[in-house]
């Protein structure tokens, strides 16, 4: 798992650190995604937890993803169109 954790922060973390800006287009070109990164992060921070098994650990990242990603990006989208409508009028 830690192996597995690695990997994870590493290609999540890595292009922050080597171009901000970057990463800051692609998460406002990708608002799905951006959001859906929260379910690995949530699964490693659960398993912190050491009397959870792992499946239940994945179990809850996606049950709390289900709920958070779709909150997310509909908050994001209508942030965009509160922005956009600002700029014309």
């Amino acid at each position: 798992m830690g192996l597995l954790a690695f990997l994870t922060y590493g290609l999540l973390l890595g292009p922050a650190a080597l171009s901000m800006s970057r990463v800051r287009r692609w998460s406002a070109d990708h608002v799905v995604l951006d959001a859906a990164i929260f379910v690995p992060l949530c699964f490693f921070a659960l398993l912190l937890i050491p009397v959870l098994p792992w499946w239940v650990a994945a179990l809850a990242a996606v049950a709390t993803g289900a709920v958070l990603v779709p909150f997310g990006v509909r908050r994001r989208t209508a942030h965009r169109a509160r922005a956009a409508q600002q700029a014309d009028g």
